[in-house]
């Protein structure tokens, strides 16, 4: 039987460019195009792609907004980059959003061929990190700041009991000594997985060290594991630490960037600042992304309605969430609750 053709995304502004990538590998590929960041986004929710194509200069969002956008969806596929920049700065910003190559233009004859053909080739699963919580939101902070670099997964321990994924570091959330026992069942079932453990009860087994559930601890700790996956992080601030356990403990009646700067003891001004610096993100985009980071756990551990998911996490109704939701996560919560995990 012949094997059935791949498509090609193609993401560009330019209808020359477009126009030039169709005539090229039209007859090997199915080429499909989107003019924005954006477009394409919304056509990766409901069309199979194999490869995307991608441009960084683009209006409304551009290319390294798209890769972090994707970064967030359950559909993601290997992206090429196709650009006229060459600032060693933007191929390295991009391949750590996850492009597996980039290309500049215009290309050589056959370059652009061989970044797709590499592109497709089966790629071997890269063990990530597993975060074990039967809290959704306990290590949604830790999630959050590791996504970009490595593939994250966040489940509760039945979940972990029944999953079968390859994992580098395993991290267990044990928020006191009754927890314990169920979590010690994980780490057999991942061997060769480097094991953390958090928890802030002195009864927990001095044996297992446990971290304290401290964000900068917990990075420190999990970074040097991960060796050269994660570059050098931004120091974490008292005021950010601060800031981040506040979204953390209202991601269910939400308070405002204000709100918080002036619980922390900072400005507003400040407070933005100080995100944008450690996580690339506004404040207010971070506490969103916190958020639906929870809802995505409440879709995938419980059975509740979607009204009562959204009210979990601080929104009125399922419509507001569901819009919320799509434009993190680029699909809606019914869709996300139906694909596999």
């Amino acid at each position: 039987m012949a094997e059935s053709r791949r498509t090609i995304l193609t993401v560009d502004d330019e209808q020359a460019i477009l126009d030039l990538i169709r005539i090229e590998f039209e007859d090997d590929f199915d080429v499909v195009t989107a003019r924005s960041g954006a477009e394409a986004l919304d056509l990766l929710t409901h069309q199979p792609v194999d490869v995307v194509l991608l441009d960084l200069r683009m209006p409304q969002m551009g290319g390294e907004e798209f890769l972090r956008r994707l970064n967030t969806t359950r559909v993601r596929p290997p992206v090429v980059v196709v650009s006229v920049i060459r600032e060693t700065e933007t191929v390295v910003e991009c391949m750590k959003l996850g492009a597996v190559d980039y290309v500049t233009k215009p290309w050589e004859r056959g370059e652009l061929r061989a970044a797709i053909l590499r592109s497709l080739r089966p790629a071997r699963a890269t063990p990530g990190v597993l975060l074990v919580s039967d809290d959704a939101a306990a290590l949604v902070p830790v999630q959050l700041a590791l996504h970009f670099y490595v593939r994250v997964t966040a489940m509760s321990a039945a979940g972990a009991l029944a999953a079968n994924l390859p994992v580098r570091v395993l991290v267990l959330h044990a928020p006191d000594a009754t927890k314990v026992s169920a979590l010690s069942a994980l780490p057999p079932r991942f061997p060769g997985a480097a094991v953390v453990w958090i928890g802030n009860d002195p009864a927990i087994d001095p044996s297992l060290v446990a971290l304290p559930n401290r964000l900068d601890v917990v990075l420190d700790h999990v970074d040097r594991l991960l060796g050269e996956l994660v570059p050098a992080r931004a120091h974490l601030s008292r005021a950010l630490l601060a800031a981040v356990d506040l979204m953390a403990g209202h991601y269910r009646d939400p308070l405002t960037v204000d709100e918080i700067a002036q619980r922390v003891g900072v400005s507003e001004d400040h407070l933005i600042r100080i995100f944008r610096q450690a996580f690339g993100l506004p404040a207010a985009t971070y506490y969103v992304r916190l958020r639906i980071a929870v809802a995505c756990r409440l879709l995938s551990d419980t059975d509740e309605k979607m009204d009562d998911v959204a009210r979990r996490v601080g929104y009125s109704g399922a419509a507001n969430l569901s819009r919320a939701f799509k434009e993190v996560m680029g699909i809606r919560p019914s869709e996300y609750r139906r694909s596999p995990s």
